[in-house]
């Protein structure tokens, strides 16, 4: 039914509704309910998740750049396997690898002959250039429980002890071991620092609020020279948080994070972190004067400022694939006041090469007899004491005879040894020899193996002079034999070395251990 109000009765109606105040009722507090807490216990249903957009709309992101090629200048004393360990930290089967890239890079004979100056160009991809992360390895923090009391000594403090270890598995202590590079400094750090904690002990802190404790298989724990701490973290996987605990509770703790895939800059922050009076790099200690033999050793370090002094200098080599130190050098070094400590090798061990290089030693004063050994060093068939006939394929009724001490052909041409010293005819004679074809070498009364051996190579065209030779390499073997002579290369790859001087018992047997056999003339 349809009800109509006039206005009169409308105002009327307003009127008496004013006159009667409305009640309102609040409610007490305590069942009030917050939004948080319903929103807690009855949580909103999740948001539909986006729909995925096509595979072909997705940006792909972009794959990282090959590192490239670069360059290197070759250094006095370079070598090329040393190079890359200590610029690039490549070592083993990939230096091997980039060592074959290098050479057909820059089109060498030989990677062992670097000329100083100039630029190799090193081809390095991506995997060599940046190493692979190792995965972070958890480090065991054990907060204390409610309710229990702490150790009596801990109350109030943190205090820092070693303790053994407790007995593992062979399996979990294989699966937690380091590089073999840092079970090899544990293994010879005792000999750097007599006397020192072993490195298996294990690192714990204890206090009324937490207790931390490092496994000795991973971070193991070396002996500093002042009597600080040096802990090894292999890889830099010890959480910052915990590395800054340990150095705020003990300021003589020092913590290696280097990467001990690159030997020589491990043991370098290691023998920082030991705090030594002073520790060189790439040091060389010779012995003797004609002939010299030399030991390179990757450091050599000075405990206190009286080392040198009371000649204790203890030389740290590190030699990778390079074979170990023969005992004869050892006993030598031993006797000149220097103790070797060394890594064990991965070379294989070598108790004699194929004699494939000959040591020539000629005793004899005599140019004459210094000749012969020459030729015969060299593989010459000569004739001794030949008359040479100028005139014989002319057939002009002239005979002339030139005496000559030596005579051979090479090659096509033909070589006399003559001795015109004193005879005012001797610059003609050489003259119509030179003429007639013949390639004269002038033998004089004060010869010796550097002027003859010169005059006969330089004849011969054969590249090789008198001067002070490497009998092998020194950067590859870590100690080598240098001794005045003439180096030449034979037909099957091996080497000929020719001297004057004596040869002590210690270089032969060096250089039988590094395939040569030895000849007297």
């Amino acid at each position: 039914m349809l009800v109509c109000l006039d206005k009169k009765q409308l105002g009327l109606a307003l009127i008496l509704l004013s006159a009667f105040p409305l009640t309102s009722y609040a409610i007490d507090k305590k069942f009030e309910i917050e939004p948080a807490a319903l929103a807690k216990k009855y949580p909103m249903p999740p948001a539909p998740a986006p729909k995925a957009k096509p595979a072909a709309a997705t940006k792909a992101k972009p794959a990282p750049k090959a590192s490239g090629p670069v360059t290197y200048k070759v250094k006095q004393g370079d070598f090329l396997y040393r190079v890359l360990a200590r610029e690039y930290g490549i070592t083993g089967d990939r230096a091997d690898a980039v060592a074959r890239r290098v050479q057909a890079a820059n089109h060498l004979t030989d990677i062992r002959k670097l000329r100083v100056g100039t630029t190799l160009l090193i081809p390095l991809d991506a995997a060599e250039h940046v190493a692979k992360a190792k995965p972070r390895r958890p480090v065991r923090i054990a907060a204390a429980k409610t309710g229990k009391t702490a150790p009596a000594e801990a109350k109030g403090a943190t205090m820092m002890h070693f303790r053994a270890p407790a007995a593992q598995a062979p399996g979990a202590q294989a699966a937690a071991g380091n590089p073999q590079a840092v079970q090899d400094a544990a293994q010879v750090w005792p000999q750097l620092i007599p006397n020192a904690p072993s490195s298996k002990a294990q690192l714990d802190y204890l206090s009324s609020a937490f207790s931390l404790s490092l496994d000795p298989q991973r971070y193991p724990v070396l002996a500093a020279q002042d009597g600080g701490t040096i802990l090894v973290d292999a890889g830099a996987t010890l959480p910052p948080l915990v590395k800054s605990l340990l150095q705020e509770k003990n300021p003589q703790l020092s913590v290696v994070s280097e990467r001990p895939d690159n030997p020589r800059a491990f043991y370098r922050a290691l023998l920082n972190a030991a705090r030594f009076y002073s520790f060189e790099e790439d040091f060389l200690v010779d012995f003797g004067t004609d002939c010299k033999v030399i030991v390179q050793a990757d450091f050599k370090i000075e405990k206190n400022q009286d080392s040198l002094l009371r000649q204790d200098i203890t030389l740290l080599k590190v030699p990778g694939k390079r074979p170990a130190t023969p005992q004869a050098l050892v006993r030598l070094l031993a006797s000149h006041g220097f103790k070797l400590v060394e890594t064990p090798s991965t070379a294989p061990i070598i108790t004699g090469r194929p004699d494939d290089s000959v040591l020539y030693q000629i005793p004899e004063k005599d140019p004459r007899g210094i000749a012969d050994a020459l030729l015969e060093a060299l593989g010459i068939r000569f004739q001794a004491d030949r008359s040479i006939d100028l005139y014989a394929d002319d057939n002009n009724g002239v005979r002339l005879e030139i005496p000559v001490y030596r005579y051979f052909e090479k090659n096509g041409k033909r070589y006399v040894l003559a001795r015109f010293q004193g005879d005012p005819m001797g610059e003609s004679l050489t003259n119509l020899l030179e003429g007639k074809g013949y390639q004269v070498i002038a033998v004089q009364d004060h010869d010796d193996l550097q002027s003859l051996s010169d005059k006969l190579l330089n004849r011969l065209d054969v590249a090789g002079r008198y001067g002070e030779q490497e009998l092998w390499s020194l950067w590859e073997k870590g100690y080598g034999v240098r001794m005045p002579g003439v180096m030449l290369n034979d037909a099957k790859g091996g080497r000929i070395f020719i001297t004057d001087r004596k040869v002590d018992p210690l270089v032969r047997e060096l250089a039988k251990l590094n395939g040569y056999r030895q000849e007297t003339r």
